[in-house]
């Protein structure tokens, strides 16, 4: 399934950049002014992300938005491109709330920041499989969003995973071997569960169950070597969320699940040090 892992990924990296900016960009120290605040964040870049298969590799001041741009080495599926303006919008906010739970209200901190000083928030990914695409939300659409929801980190993940799947949803069916095809993405309780239909005439589901500890062995030891895999694993571990890969056979509808509980995620995932995990 790691053809099908490329969709969480952004979810996290914003999380992550977020609070990296937040951290520079509100320091109290001796450049006080907001653009050489920016200015110093900037020079930081470039910020890795995706096991450094790409990179924040800009933060700048522009027309009236504090703009952050992403380059990916390989194509890359930018999921936001599947939801309406609208629900961009919301999903830059519920990035802001999300941050929050990474310590010290980082979220609200940089909220505060960009309203006091009349600026918007711009996303520009230069390179995806969709080619350059950017998202922005201007000072009066945070403000506005911002009392509209008036959510803790956690229910913000929700939310954010919530869009996040209802995009993905859009490109499904998927293709992802000969008799394999992804079908279905979604939040069962505190899981992500993602579906595959198996052609029962290539694979046996009852082979599956009887091997699904060696097939969940299997993927632990990819994790680390993936970026894909990564992405969806740490935004897993960030979230409190766990996974589950559901394979259903085509003609008998028997399922075999393999889960990875929220507790063995937080317990075998290292993410990266500028994303704190409570």
């Amino acid at each position: 399934m790691k053809k099908a892992l490329k969709v969480i990924g952004i979810v996290f990296v914003c999380l992550i950049v977020l609070g990296n900016l937040a951290k520079n960009i509100t320091r109290p120290i001796y450049e006080n002014s907001f653009a050489s605040q920016v200015e110093r964040a900037n020079r930081g870049c470039p910020i890795p992300v995706g096991l450094g298969n790409g990179a924040v590799t800009a933060i700048r001041l522009e027309k009236g938005f504090l703009t952050y741009y992403l380059s990916y080495d390989t194509p890359f599926y930018n999921l936001m491109s599947g939801l309406s303006p609208e629900k961009v919008k919301e999903a830059l906010v519920m990035c802001f709330l999300c941050a929050n739970g990474q310590g010290d209200n980082q979220g609200n901190v940089m909220m505060d920041k960009l309203i006091k000083e009349n600026c918007g928030l711009k996303i520009v990914i230069t390179n995806s499989a969709q080619g350059k695409t950017e998202y922005s939300a201007t000072v009066q659409e945070i403000q506005s969003l911002r009392k509209r929801y008036q959510l803790n980190p956690q229910e913000a993940m929700c939310n954010m995973l919530t869009l996040s799947l209802e995009a993905e949803r859009m490109s499904l069916p998927m293709k992802i071997e000969e008799g394999l095809y992804l079908t279905d993405y979604r939040l069962e309780g505190e899981d992500i569960v993602i579906t595959a239909m198996m052609d029962e005439s290539i694979y046996s589901i009852e082979t599956l169950q009887e091997n699904k500890e060696m097939v969940k062995n299997s993927i632990w030891e990819d994790v680390n070597n993936d970026a894909d895999m990564k992405a969806l694993f740490d935004m897993c571990k960030v979230s409190h969320t766990g996974l589950v890969y559901r394979y259903v056979g085509d003609q008998s509808r028997k399922q075999c699940n393999i889960r990875f509980s929220s507790r063995e995620i937080r317990a075998k995932i290292i993410t990266p040090a500028n994303a704190h995990v409570h």
